[in-house]
C-alpha cells in the first residue's frame, strides 16, 4: 500500500473509531430524548459494522 493510501486508511480507522465512541456515548446518555439515543446507537452500530468489514478485507 502506497503511503498516501495508508494515511487515508489510518484517518478512515481513526474516524470510525470516533464515531464509535460518540455513538455509544449518545446512546448511553439518559439526559437526552429517546430519538437522539437511538441515533447514537445506529451511529455505533454502522461503524462497527464498517470496522468490521475493514477487518475482515485485512486493512487493519
Amino acid at each position: 500500500m502506497a503511503p498516501q493510501e495508508q494515511g487515508s486508511s489510518d484517518d478512515e480507522l481513526f474516524d470510525l473509531i470516533g464515531a464509535l465512541g460518540a455513538g455509544i456515548g449518545l446512546a448511553k446518555d439518559e439526559a437526552l430524548p429517546v430519538a437522539a439515543q437511538q441515533v447514537g446507537m445506529d451511529v455505533a452500530e454502522d461503524a462497527a459494522a464498517k470496522l468490521a468489514d475493514i477487518k475482515r478485507r485485512g486493512q487493519a
